[in-house]
């Protein structure tokens, strides 16, 4: 053989062998809806696998073009499934793209939820992000009592009213709101779960195990049991968990619930990390935190908002009423 189609060949094989087996992994993973958390964990990355089986594809039919006979029509068949692969990867992410928007009438509200890496994010530029975009209900998961003094301060004029308990490490969580909140009573999360009134609106902010513990399945199933009790009209924070896994699936049937980036097209808008993996300084590839509405709100608009020090991007829903 020589070097003009060798080349091209091991580099195609070399493509389908260490894209593929990732990609079959991931999806495996979310299909299967396993609660062993390193499938947990391939699922988060689902939207991965677009970009995974695209480059499979490629290098299938580079594969098909170099070879010839049976050989040829082997190849062509696993290019069709690599390529019916890539479409269930694409129909999964389809709905953030594309589909029905709803329209609102009435006041705006305007909610954000954030991360604090355990008081280490710059509790300035959540202020500034409060302030700029107007946010009438604020959830904060990792809240140290230091960052609560400098938040509590700060927002006192804003964001008068608020619920919850700031703790070192990673156990802090609490709700700020511009209305009072009332009927407050936490959930039996290992990080902090509260659900309460806020105004007319009842609200859940969540934070259970994230997947490197094993009270990730338990933990997930107290925030949907609660939620499905209690119809919350909004749920928000860090749920250590996204709409690849069946959780937050479930949670979306069983509350009742829409998923604000997915209801207002708002494309993939991933989370966490923001400090890379292993070392390599990669951009977030995770969709963890959430705002997800009841039927008396609609998502009108998302986007993420940089909290330097923390390992989140903070998340910021423009929301409304329901056109009756």
């Amino acid at each position: 053989m020589n070097r003009a189609r060798w080349v091209p060949l091991v580099l195609a094989w070399g493509v389908l062998v260490v894209c593929g087996l990732p990609a079959l992994a991931i999806t495996l993973s979310r299909a299967l809806a396993s609660t062993d958390l390193r499938a947990v964990r391939l699922a988060a990355f689902a939207p991965v696998g677009v970009v995974l089986y695209a480059l499979c594809l490629v290098a299938v039919l580079v594969l098909v073009w170099l070879a010839a006979g049976r050989s040829r029509i082997r190849l062509a068949v696993v290019a069709g499934v690599v390529a019916l692969l890539l479409a269930v990867h694409v129909a999964w992410q389809a709905p953030f793209h594309a589909g029905s928007r709803a329209t609102s009438a009435g006041e705006p509200l305007t909610v954000m939820t954030t991360n604090l890496f355990e008081g280490r994010g710059d509790t300035d530029e959540v202020v500034a992000a409060v302030r700029a975009h107007k946010v009438n209900v604020l959830a904060v998961q990792e809240i140290t009592g230091e960052a609560f003094g400098r938040l509590s301060t700060a927002l006192r004029d804003q964001l008068p009213y608020r619920i919850g308990e700031a703790a070192p490490g990673t156990t802090g969580t609490m709700l700020f709101a511009d209305q009072p909140i009332t009927k407050a009573r936490r959930l039996d999360t290992s990080m902090g779960s509260w659900v309460a009134d806020v105004g007319e609106l009842r609200v859940l902010v969540a934070h259970p195990a994230p997947p490197t513990l094993a009270s990730w399945p338990a933990e997930q199933e107290v925030v949907i049991e609660e939620a499905a009790a209690e119809e919350p009209d909004l749920v928000l924070g860090d749920l250590n968990a996204s709409l690849d896994h069946h959780t937050v699936r479930q949670l979306l049937d069983d509350a009742d619930v829409q998923d604000a980036a997915r209801a207002s097209n708002a494309g993939w808008q991933p989370t966490w990390p923001t400090e890379g993996f292993a070392g390599l300084p990669l951009p977030p590839a995770v969709a963890i935190d959430h705002v997800l509405t009841g039927d008396a709100l609609v998502a009108l608009a998302t986007e993420t908002v940089e909290v330097p020090g923390s390992d989140h991007l903070a998340l910021v829903a423009y929301l409304g009423a329901p056109e009756r």
